[in-house]
Protein backbone atom coordinates (compact mmCIF):
# COMPACT_ATOMS: atom_id res chain seq x y z
CA UNK A 1 0.00 0.00 0.00
CA UNK A 2 2.70 2.31 1.07
CA UNK A 3 5.03 1.32 -1.89
CA UNK A 4 1.69 2.40 -4.55
CA UNK A 5 1.23 5.54 -2.62
CA UNK A 6 5.18 6.41 -2.57
CA UNK A 7 5.26 5.28 -6.97
CA UNK A 8 2.39 7.92 -7.36
CA UNK A 9 4.29 10.67 -5.79
CA UNK A 10 6.87 10.06 -7.53
CA UNK A 11 5.35 9.51 -10.84
CA UNK A 12 3.08 13.14 -10.11
CA UNK A 13 6.31 14.21 -10.06
CA UNK A 14 8.25 13.17 -12.84
CA UNK A 15 5.15 13.83 -14.75
CA UNK A 16 4.83 17.18 -13.28
CA UNK A 17 9.24 17.71 -14.38
CA UNK A 18 8.17 16.38 -17.79
CA UNK A 19 5.54 18.49 -18.46
CA UNK A 20 7.17 21.40 -18.08
CA UNK A 21 9.91 21.30 -20.07
CA UNK A 22 7.90 20.33 -22.72
CA UNK A 23 5.97 23.77 -22.22
CA UNK A 24 9.07 25.39 -22.47
CA UNK A 25 9.83 23.69 -25.44
CA UNK A 26 6.48 24.55 -27.73
CA UNK A 27 6.66 27.91 -26.18
CA UNK A 28 10.87 27.94 -27.72
CA UNK A 29 8.81 26.97 -31.33
CA UNK A 30 5.09 28.19 -30.41
CA UNK A 31 3.10 27.78 -33.82
CA UNK A 32 1.08 31.23 -33.44
CA UNK A 33 4.49 32.92 -32.84
CA UNK A 34 7.82 32.21 -33.30
CA UNK A 35 7.57 29.94 -36.14
CA UNK A 36 4.64 31.96 -37.94
CA UNK A 37 7.11 34.47 -37.84
CA UNK A 38 9.81 33.17 -39.25
CA UNK A 39 7.90 31.46 -42.14
CA UNK A 40 5.79 34.62 -43.05
CA UNK A 41 9.77 36.37 -43.06
CA UNK A 42 11.65 33.51 -45.26
CA UNK A 43 8.56 33.65 -47.94
CA UNK A 44 6.05 36.06 -47.17
CA UNK A 45 3.58 33.05 -48.54
CA UNK A 46 0.65 33.61 -45.93
CA UNK A 47 -0.19 30.15 -47.35
CA UNK A 48 2.90 28.73 -46.19
CA UNK A 49 2.38 30.46 -42.69
CA UNK A 50 -1.11 28.95 -42.82
CA UNK A 51 0.10 25.33 -43.68
CA UNK A 52 2.89 25.96 -40.74
CA UNK A 53 0.28 26.45 -38.10
CA UNK A 54 -1.64 23.43 -39.36
CA UNK A 55 1.43 20.90 -39.56
CA UNK A 56 1.69 20.64 -35.75
CA UNK A 57 -1.98 19.71 -35.21
CA UNK A 58 -2.02 17.89 -38.14
CA UNK A 59 0.90 15.46 -38.03
CA UNK A 60 0.21 14.92 -34.16
CA UNK A 61 -3.19 13.58 -35.08
CA UNK A 62 -2.54 11.34 -38.26
CA UNK A 63 -0.67 8.57 -36.89
CA UNK A 64 -2.77 8.07 -33.64
CA UNK A 65 -5.32 5.19 -34.74
CA UNK A 66 -2.20 3.06 -36.11
CA UNK A 67 -0.45 3.60 -33.00
CA UNK A 68 -3.62 2.79 -31.00
CA UNK A 69 -4.08 -0.82 -32.09
CA UNK A 70 0.19 -1.76 -31.57
CA UNK A 71 -0.25 -0.17 -28.06
CA UNK A 72 -4.08 -1.34 -26.81
CA UNK A 73 -3.25 -4.97 -26.01
CA UNK A 74 0.58 -4.07 -24.15
CA UNK A 75 1.02 -3.66 -20.69
CA UNK A 76 4.04 -1.58 -20.84
CA UNK A 77 3.32 1.49 -23.22
CA UNK A 78 6.91 3.38 -22.39
CA UNK A 79 8.81 1.94 -25.21
CA UNK A 80 6.02 3.78 -27.48
CA UNK A 81 6.67 6.94 -25.58
CA UNK A 82 10.50 6.76 -26.10
CA UNK A 83 10.52 5.98 -29.80
CA UNK A 84 8.52 9.12 -30.70
CA UNK A 85 10.49 11.46 -28.75
CA UNK A 86 13.63 10.18 -29.75
CA UNK A 87 12.37 10.94 -33.30
CA UNK A 88 11.33 14.81 -32.34
CA UNK A 89 14.69 15.39 -30.59
CA UNK A 90 15.90 14.58 -33.99
CA UNK A 91 13.75 16.03 -36.08
CA UNK A 92 14.47 19.54 -34.39
CA UNK A 93 18.54 18.82 -34.30
CA UNK A 94 18.21 18.74 -37.95
CA UNK A 95 16.36 21.58 -38.52
CA UNK A 96 18.78 24.00 -36.49
CA UNK A 97 21.21 22.36 -38.74
CA UNK A 98 19.73 23.52 -41.96
CA UNK A 99 18.68 26.86 -40.68
CA UNK A 100 22.83 27.46 -39.93
CA UNK A 101 23.64 25.60 -42.90
CA UNK A 102 21.57 26.72 -45.72
CA UNK A 103 20.75 30.11 -44.19
CA UNK A 104 18.47 33.11 -45.81
CA UNK A 105 20.45 32.73 -49.38
CA UNK A 106 18.07 29.88 -50.48
CA UNK A 107 14.79 30.88 -48.79
CA UNK A 108 12.43 27.88 -50.44
CA UNK A 109 14.79 25.06 -49.97
CA UNK A 110 15.01 26.38 -46.20
CA UNK A 111 11.41 26.41 -46.39
CA UNK A 112 11.31 22.54 -47.87
CA UNK A 113 13.61 21.59 -45.07
CA UNK A 114 11.78 23.12 -42.44
CA UNK A 115 8.00 22.22 -43.10
CA UNK A 116 9.69 18.70 -43.80
CA UNK A 117 10.90 18.06 -40.54
CA UNK A 118 8.74 20.35 -38.58
CA UNK A 119 5.92 17.55 -39.51
CA UNK A 120 8.03 14.20 -38.47
CA UNK A 121 8.66 16.21 -35.37
CA UNK A 122 5.14 16.73 -35.09
CA UNK A 123 3.88 13.30 -36.49
CA UNK A 124 6.32 11.31 -33.96
CA UNK A 125 4.79 13.80 -31.19
CA UNK A 126 1.21 11.56 -32.49
CA UNK A 127 3.24 8.53 -31.86
CA UNK A 128 4.60 9.77 -28.40
CA UNK A 129 1.04 11.37 -27.41
CA UNK A 130 -1.26 8.14 -27.00
CA UNK A 131 1.48 6.52 -24.90
CA UNK A 132 1.88 9.63 -22.59
CA UNK A 133 -2.05 9.58 -22.10
CA UNK A 134 -2.18 6.15 -21.28
CA UNK A 135 0.85 6.17 -18.71
CA UNK A 136 -0.55 9.31 -16.99
CA UNK A 137 -3.88 8.21 -16.66
CA UNK A 138 -2.86 4.74 -14.86
CA UNK A 139 -0.51 7.05 -12.74
CA UNK A 140 -2.85 9.90 -11.92
CA UNK A 141 -6.01 9.64 -10.24
CA UNK A 142 -9.13 11.15 -12.08
CA UNK A 143 -9.88 13.27 -9.42
CA UNK A 144 -6.45 14.83 -9.31
CA UNK A 145 -5.81 15.28 -13.19
CA UNK A 146 -7.05 18.53 -13.57
CA UNK A 147 -5.12 19.85 -10.89
CA UNK A 148 -2.08 17.91 -12.53
CA UNK A 149 -2.29 19.37 -16.08
CA UNK A 150 -3.13 22.84 -14.32
CA UNK A 151 0.29 22.51 -12.43
CA UNK A 152 1.80 21.32 -15.23
CA UNK A 153 0.59 24.65 -17.39
CA UNK A 154 1.50 26.81 -14.21
CA UNK A 155 5.35 25.99 -14.21
CA UNK A 156 5.77 25.74 -17.74
CA UNK A 157 4.33 28.86 -18.06
CA UNK A 158 6.47 30.88 -15.26
CA UNK A 159 9.27 29.49 -17.05
CA UNK A 160 7.50 30.61 -20.45
CA UNK A 161 7.64 34.21 -19.78
CA UNK A 162 11.38 34.47 -19.79
CA UNK A 163 11.58 31.98 -23.46
CA UNK A 164 9.09 35.39 -24.08
CA UNK A 165 12.23 37.85 -23.05
CA UNK A 166 14.79 35.39 -24.70
CA UNK A 167 12.94 35.74 -27.95
CA UNK A 168 12.48 39.33 -27.82
CA UNK A 169 16.53 39.26 -27.03
CA UNK A 170 17.48 37.20 -29.73
CA UNK A 171 14.80 38.69 -33.00
CA UNK A 172 15.29 42.29 -31.64
CA UNK A 173 18.08 44.55 -33.04
CA UNK A 174 20.38 46.42 -30.23
CA UNK A 175 19.09 49.93 -31.15
CA UNK A 176 15.90 49.07 -29.81
CA UNK A 177 16.95 48.23 -26.06
CA UNK A 178 18.26 51.20 -23.94
CA UNK A 179 20.24 51.26 -21.12
CA UNK A 180 21.26 48.35 -18.79
CA UNK A 181 18.97 45.78 -20.52
CA UNK A 182 20.67 46.60 -23.52
CA UNK A 183 23.93 45.85 -22.58
CA UNK A 184 23.09 42.71 -21.04
CA UNK A 185 21.25 41.72 -24.68
CA UNK A 186 24.02 42.62 -26.61
CA UNK A 187 26.35 40.49 -24.27
CA UNK A 188 23.59 37.41 -24.47
CA UNK A 189 23.87 37.81 -28.35
CA UNK A 190 27.38 37.85 -28.14
CA UNK A 191 27.76 34.94 -26.35
CA UNK A 192 25.04 32.45 -28.26
CA UNK A 193 27.01 34.05 -31.50
CA UNK A 194 30.66 32.30 -30.19
CA UNK A 195 28.46 29.05 -29.04
CA UNK A 196 26.84 28.70 -32.28
CA UNK A 197 29.82 28.93 -34.11
CA UNK A 198 32.47 26.83 -32.00
CA UNK A 199 30.16 24.22 -31.45
CA UNK A 200 28.93 23.99 -34.88
CA UNK A 201 31.97 24.77 -36.53
CA UNK A 202 30.09 27.44 -38.71
CA UNK A 203 31.40 31.13 -39.14
CA UNK A 204 28.05 33.02 -39.13
CA UNK A 205 26.86 36.07 -37.74
CA UNK A 206 23.05 36.16 -35.19
CA UNK A 207 20.90 37.71 -38.10
CA UNK A 208 18.74 36.59 -39.56
CA UNK A 209 17.95 33.41 -39.19
CA UNK A 210 20.60 32.47 -37.03
CA UNK A 211 18.48 34.29 -34.10
CA UNK A 212 15.45 31.91 -35.25
CA UNK A 213 18.36 28.74 -35.33
CA UNK A 214 19.42 30.01 -31.79
CA UNK A 215 15.58 29.29 -30.52
CA UNK A 216 15.49 26.14 -32.04
CA UNK A 217 18.40 24.22 -30.49
CA UNK A 218 16.78 25.32 -27.31
CA UNK A 219 13.66 24.00 -28.17
CA UNK A 220 16.08 20.86 -28.58
CA UNK A 221 17.44 20.56 -25.55
CA UNK A 222 13.60 20.99 -23.53
CA UNK A 223 12.43 18.34 -25.81
CA UNK A 224 15.80 16.22 -24.50
CA UNK A 225 15.16 16.86 -20.85
CA UNK A 226 11.38 16.56 -21.01
CA UNK A 227 11.78 12.88 -22.60
CA UNK A 228 14.45 11.95 -19.79
CA UNK A 229 12.21 13.14 -17.31
CA UNK A 230 9.52 10.45 -18.25
CA UNK A 231 11.46 7.54 -18.49
CA UNK A 232 11.89 7.98 -14.61
CA UNK A 233 8.41 7.46 -14.35
CA UNK A 234 7.55 3.78 -13.00
CA UNK A 235 4.49 2.43 -15.15
CA UNK A 236 2.01 1.16 -13.33
CA UNK A 237 0.81 -2.41 -15.24
CA UNK A 238 -3.34 -2.55 -15.73
CA UNK A 239 -5.05 -5.26 -17.30
CA UNK A 240 -5.47 -4.97 -20.93
CA UNK A 241 -7.18 -6.94 -23.77
CA UNK A 242 -5.79 -10.46 -24.41
CA UNK A 243 -4.74 -10.10 -27.86
CA UNK A 244 -4.06 -7.21 -30.65
CA UNK A 245 -6.82 -7.00 -32.53
CA UNK A 246 -6.69 -7.16 -36.88
CA UNK A 247 -6.23 -4.18 -38.03
CA UNK A 248 -9.57 -3.85 -39.71
CA UNK A 249 -11.39 -4.80 -36.82
CA UNK A 250 -9.70 -2.19 -34.64
CA UNK A 251 -10.80 0.42 -37.59
CA UNK A 252 -14.64 -0.73 -36.65
CA UNK A 253 -14.17 0.13 -32.97
CA UNK A 254 -14.32 3.79 -34.24
CA UNK A 255 -17.55 4.05 -35.19
CA UNK A 256 -19.24 1.90 -33.09
CA UNK A 257 -18.25 4.59 -29.79
CA UNK A 258 -19.91 6.82 -32.20
CA UNK A 259 -23.14 5.33 -32.54
CA UNK A 260 -23.26 4.02 -28.95
CA UNK A 261 -22.02 7.03 -27.26
CA UNK A 262 -23.84 10.29 -27.14
CA UNK A 263 -21.33 12.86 -25.32
CA UNK A 264 -18.55 10.82 -27.37
CA UNK A 265 -20.06 12.66 -30.39
CA UNK A 266 -20.78 15.71 -29.12
CA UNK A 267 -17.11 16.11 -27.74
CA UNK A 268 -15.94 15.49 -31.61
CA UNK A 269 -17.66 18.14 -32.58
CA UNK A 270 -17.11 20.73 -30.09
CA UNK A 271 -13.42 20.09 -30.90
CA UNK A 272 -14.51 20.53 -34.51
CA UNK A 273 -15.65 23.93 -33.66
CA UNK A 274 -12.80 24.93 -31.42
CA UNK A 275 -10.08 24.19 -34.21
CA UNK A 276 -11.89 26.13 -36.89
CA UNK A 277 -12.35 28.91 -34.39
CA UNK A 278 -8.60 29.18 -34.17
CA UNK A 279 -7.81 29.18 -37.82
CA UNK A 280 -6.75 32.65 -37.72
CA UNK A 281 -4.69 32.13 -34.86
CA UNK A 282 -1.20 31.82 -37.05
CA UNK A 283 -2.23 35.39 -38.76
CA UNK A 284 -2.17 37.65 -35.59
CA UNK A 285 1.84 38.08 -36.14
CA UNK A 286 1.76 38.44 -39.69
CA UNK A 287 -0.82 40.75 -39.67
CA UNK A 288 0.54 43.07 -36.83
CA UNK A 289 3.89 43.30 -38.60
CA UNK A 290 2.66 44.31 -41.98
CA UNK A 291 -0.74 46.09 -40.85
CA UNK A 292 0.01 47.65 -37.87
CA UNK A 293 3.82 48.38 -38.47
CA UNK A 294 4.92 46.33 -35.03
CA UNK A 295 8.64 45.42 -35.20
CA UNK A 296 9.45 41.66 -35.22
CA UNK A 297 11.06 42.07 -31.38
CA UNK A 298 7.74 42.98 -30.19
CA UNK A 299 6.78 39.06 -30.44
CA UNK A 300 8.70 38.55 -27.62
CA UNK A 301 6.13 40.44 -25.86
CA UNK A 302 3.33 38.77 -26.90
CA UNK A 303 5.00 35.33 -25.53
CA UNK A 304 5.54 36.98 -22.15
CA UNK A 305 2.20 38.49 -21.87
CA UNK A 306 0.50 34.89 -22.87
CA UNK A 307 2.69 33.00 -20.66
CA UNK A 308 2.22 35.39 -17.67
CA UNK A 309 -1.39 34.93 -17.98
CA UNK A 310 -1.37 31.18 -18.57
CA UNK A 311 0.34 31.20 -15.05
CA UNK A 312 -1.85 33.46 -13.28
CA UNK A 313 -5.05 31.37 -14.62
CA UNK A 314 -3.95 28.28 -13.56
CA UNK A 315 -5.32 28.57 -10.32
CA UNK A 316 -8.42 29.15 -11.67
CA UNK A 317 -8.05 26.19 -13.74
CA UNK A 318 -7.74 23.55 -11.50
CA UNK A 319 -9.88 24.95 -8.91
CA UNK A 320 -12.61 25.19 -11.51
CA UNK A 321 -11.86 21.16 -12.56
CA UNK A 322 -12.12 20.23 -8.98
CA UNK A 323 -14.99 22.33 -7.89
CA UNK A 324 -17.48 22.38 -10.86
CA UNK A 325 -16.30 19.63 -13.06
CA UNK A 326 -13.94 19.18 -16.05
CA UNK A 327 -17.00 19.98 -18.37
CA UNK A 328 -17.08 23.63 -17.43
CA UNK A 329 -13.55 24.35 -18.46
CA UNK A 330 -14.44 23.65 -21.78
CA UNK A 331 -17.56 25.73 -21.71
CA UNK A 332 -15.98 28.51 -20.12
CA UNK A 333 -12.66 28.61 -22.97
CA UNK A 334 -15.29 28.45 -25.34
CA UNK A 335 -16.97 31.55 -24.78
CA UNK A 336 -13.52 33.12 -23.90
CA UNK A 337 -12.55 32.07 -27.74
CA UNK A 338 -14.23 34.63 -29.07
CA UNK A 339 -12.17 37.95 -28.12
CA UNK A 340 -9.13 37.46 -30.24
CA UNK A 341 -10.68 37.37 -33.29
CA UNK A 342 -12.74 40.56 -32.87
CA UNK A 343 -10.31 42.43 -31.00
CA UNK A 344 -8.07 42.16 -34.26
CA UNK A 345 -10.64 42.64 -35.83
CA UNK A 346 -11.54 46.42 -34.48
CA UNK A 347 -7.77 47.10 -33.67
CA UNK A 348 -6.97 48.48 -36.68
CA UNK A 349 -9.82 51.17 -36.11
CA UNK A 350 -7.89 52.22 -32.90
CA UNK A 351 -4.81 54.99 -33.30
CA UNK A 352 -1.81 53.87 -33.60
CA UNK A 353 -0.36 54.04 -29.48
CA UNK A 354 -3.31 51.23 -29.19
CA UNK A 355 -1.83 49.02 -31.73
CA UNK A 356 0.60 47.05 -29.33
CA UNK A 357 -1.78 47.05 -26.11
CA UNK A 358 -4.51 45.26 -28.25
CA UNK A 359 -2.65 43.10 -29.23
CA UNK A 360 -0.82 42.41 -26.23
CA UNK A 361 -4.51 41.93 -24.84
CA UNK A 362 -4.87 39.20 -27.44
CA UNK A 363 -2.05 36.79 -26.59
CA UNK A 364 -2.84 37.24 -22.81
CA UNK A 365 -6.23 35.85 -23.93
CA UNK A 366 -4.25 33.63 -25.44
CA UNK A 367 -2.41 32.49 -22.79
CA UNK A 368 -5.58 32.27 -20.49
CA UNK A 369 -7.05 30.09 -23.03
CA UNK A 370 -3.73 27.84 -24.49
CA UNK A 371 -4.17 26.75 -20.39
CA UNK A 372 -7.46 26.02 -19.99
CA UNK A 373 -8.00 23.93 -23.21
CA UNK A 374 -5.05 21.96 -22.36
CA UNK A 375 -5.86 21.53 -18.93
CA UNK A 376 -9.75 20.50 -19.50
CA UNK A 377 -9.38 19.04 -23.00
CA UNK A 378 -6.36 16.81 -21.54
CA UNK A 379 -8.72 15.97 -18.70
CA UNK A 380 -12.02 15.33 -20.06
CA UNK A 381 -10.65 12.99 -23.19
CA UNK A 382 -9.17 10.27 -19.93
CA UNK A 383 -12.23 10.98 -17.97
CA UNK A 384 -14.66 10.05 -20.57
CA UNK A 385 -12.14 7.12 -22.44
CA UNK A 386 -13.41 3.39 -20.92
CA UNK A 387 -10.35 2.23 -19.19
CA UNK A 388 -9.24 -0.75 -21.65
CA UNK A 389 -9.85 0.89 -24.93
CA UNK A 390 -8.57 4.08 -23.96
CA UNK A 391 -5.93 4.24 -26.70
CA UNK A 392 -8.38 3.00 -29.30
CA UNK A 393 -10.87 6.10 -27.88
CA UNK A 394 -8.46 8.61 -27.74
CA UNK A 395 -6.58 7.84 -31.06
CA UNK A 396 -9.59 7.38 -33.57
CA UNK A 397 -10.84 10.81 -32.45
CA UNK A 398 -7.99 12.71 -32.89
CA UNK A 399 -7.58 10.89 -36.39
CA UNK A 400 -11.01 11.75 -36.88
CA UNK A 401 -10.26 15.40 -36.42
CA UNK A 402 -7.37 15.07 -38.65
CA UNK A 403 -9.09 17.48 -41.28
CA UNK A 404 -9.39 19.81 -39.01
CA UNK A 405 -5.42 20.16 -38.71
CA UNK A 406 -5.60 21.79 -42.15
CA UNK A 407 -8.03 24.55 -40.92
CA UNK A 408 -5.39 27.13 -40.77
CA UNK A 409 -4.47 26.27 -44.47
CA UNK A 410 -7.94 27.63 -45.29
CA UNK A 411 -7.06 30.40 -43.19
CA UNK A 412 -4.21 30.90 -45.42
CA UNK A 413 -6.49 30.91 -48.57
CA UNK A 414 -9.06 33.24 -47.10
CA UNK A 415 -7.16 36.11 -46.26
CA UNK A 416 -5.84 35.97 -49.76
CA UNK A 417 -9.24 35.84 -50.39
CA UNK A 418 -11.21 37.98 -48.41
CA UNK A 419 -8.42 39.79 -46.32
CA UNK A 420 -7.57 39.48 -42.27
CA UNK A 421 -10.45 41.22 -41.11
CA UNK A 422 -13.13 38.72 -42.86
CA UNK A 423 -11.26 35.90 -41.43
CA UNK A 424 -11.29 37.52 -38.05
CA UNK A 425 -15.35 37.60 -38.47
CA UNK A 426 -15.57 33.96 -39.67
CA UNK A 427 -14.00 32.82 -36.52
CA UNK A 428 -15.76 35.15 -34.23
CA UNK A 429 -19.10 33.49 -35.46
CA UNK A 430 -17.93 29.65 -35.58
CA UNK A 431 -16.53 30.28 -31.52
CA UNK A 432 -19.99 31.31 -30.80
CA UNK A 433 -21.26 27.91 -32.16
CA UNK A 434 -18.76 26.12 -30.44
CA UNK A 435 -20.01 27.42 -27.11
CA UNK A 436 -23.64 26.61 -27.83
CA UNK A 437 -21.96 23.03 -28.33
CA UNK A 438 -20.37 22.47 -25.20
CA UNK A 439 -23.17 23.56 -23.07
CA UNK A 440 -24.27 19.98 -24.24
CA UNK A 441 -21.53 18.12 -22.92
CA UNK A 442 -21.97 15.94 -19.60
CA UNK A 443 -19.80 15.51 -16.96
CA UNK A 444 -18.47 11.66 -17.01
CA UNK A 445 -15.56 10.33 -15.23
CA UNK A 446 -14.34 6.64 -15.57
CA UNK A 447 -12.43 5.71 -12.87
CA UNK A 448 -13.15 1.72 -11.42
CA UNK A 449 -9.58 0.49 -12.72
CA UNK A 450 -7.59 3.07 -10.94
CA UNK A 451 -9.51 2.37 -8.04
CA UNK A 452 -9.26 -1.32 -8.08
CA UNK A 453 -5.24 -0.90 -8.08
CA UNK A 454 -5.07 1.65 -5.37
CA UNK A 455 -7.01 0.37 -2.89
Amino acid sequence: MYKKRDNQTRNFGFALLQGTFMRINLALVDSGTVLSAFIHRLTASNLLVGLTGSMMTAGWMWPQLLVSNLLEHRQRKMPFYAIGMSIRVFAWLAIFFCTIGIGSQQPILLAACFLGFYFLSSSAMGVSTLPYMDIISKSIAPNRRARFFSLRQLLGGFFGIWVGLLVRAMLGNEDEFTGFFGWITQAFKAITLYLITSICQIETELGFPSNYAFLFICSVCTAFLSFISFLWIREPIHPVNASRQPLWEHLKQGPHFLRTDKNYRRFIFFRIGTHFSAMASPFYVPYALDYLGMSESTIGFFIVCSALSGVVSNAIWGYIGEKYGVRWLLIITAGLMSFPPIIAFFSEMLPSAFFVPAFLLIFTIGGVLANGVMVGFMSYMLNIAPPRSRPSYIGFMNTLLLPTSFAPVLGGLLVSLIGHRMLFIICFGICLVAFGIGTGLQEIMHDDEFIEESS
